[in-house]
């Protein structure tokens, strides 16, 4: 697994709370892991609302990638951001199997995940 398998990719999720949709696609592994973590953390302190992590397009997901989360979470919960993902069935397993869904609130589609982070912003 390399990393000119992944891609990453952000854009403005649309709505007004701001929220940004940070798309990945490919594989996530030791060689990428840091990039996704150093990528989301970013995103995460441009936005102006809370962020979407798309991994609808990623195909295999490495334990490597699931300390990437933890500590996206972390970061979110220190700078008062919420964190919502969108994943693919393989990569919402790994995750229901390692409780990182009970850190992270999990989504089947970008728009239902957006609309959620949009409501977590207008609560708080």
């Amino acid at each position: 697994m390399s990393e000119a398998n992944t891609r990453f990719s952000a854009g403005d999720g649309g709505t007004d709370g701001g929220v940004l949709v940070l798309r990945l696609t490919g594989e996530i592994d030791m060689s990428n892991s840091d990039e996704l973590r150093d990528r989301a953390v970013e995103a995460l302190d441009t936005a102006s609302g809370a962020l979407v992590l798309d991994l609808s397009g990623v195909t295999f997901f490495a334990s490597s990638g699931l300390a990437a989360l933890a500590q996206l979470h972390r970061h979110g919960a220190e700078s008062g951001r919420q964190v919502h993902v969108v994943a693919s069935r393989n990569v919402r397993r790994t995750l229901e199997l390692t409780s990182m869904s009970t850190l992270l609130p999990l989504h089947d589609e970008v728009e239902d995940a957006v609309r959620a982070a949009s409501r977590d912003e207008e609560s708080a």
